[in-house]
């Protein structure tokens, strides 16, 4: 709170109050907070404008590079943390042995190029359109074999 205090010129006394939802803040105090954070004053309603949905632009999605093969763009707010989406891009020659979503059930979807995997069993290709479904934790065998990179949706719900 003093941090706080310290940047947005609000008491201690008033933040705790604020904090334990005692007091209400007037639009130029919230004004403050804001400043302080670097956020725009919409961001704390965001929750009540946008209850069923919200919008994650392409520009502001969490990017994560696994290594030089593999790119993953999360799909998601940080809001759905019980969900997994992403877009996995896998260069030309790129190959692993780990599933490629955290939990063993997934769905992958292939949005380009032809992907080489073994879902614990025979070899299968996945090309544009196709779907495969992991129903259960398995070692996942994947390889990308063509001379373009494959985009792939990975989709999973976190394991209770």
């Amino acid at each position: 709170l003093q941090d706080v205090s310290n940047g947005s010129g609000l008491t201690p006394s008033f933040l705790s109050r604020l904090e334990r939802g005692i007091v209400n803040i007037s639009v130029g105090n919230l004004r403050k907070v804001a400043a302080f954070f670097g956020v725009p004053i919409t961001f704390f309603f965001t929750e009540e404008l946008s209850p069923r949905g919200l919008v994650v632009r392409a520009g502001e999605r969490l990017v994560q590079e696994d290594g030089e093969d593999i790119r993953r763009v999360s799909l998601l707010p940080p809001e759905a943390a019980h969900l997994q989406a992403e877009v996995v891009s896998l260069a030309p020659g790129a190959a692993g042995t780990a599933a490629l979503t955290a939990s063993g059930r997934a769905l992958y979807y292939v949005l380009e190029g032809e992907l080489t995997c073994s879902p614990g069993g025979p070899l299968i290709r996945l090309g544009r359109g196709d779907v495969l479904y992991q129903r259960r934790p398995a070692e996942l065998r994947w390889s990308n074999e063509g001379w373009v990179q494959v985009l792939i949706v990975s989709l999973q719900a976190e394991e209770k």
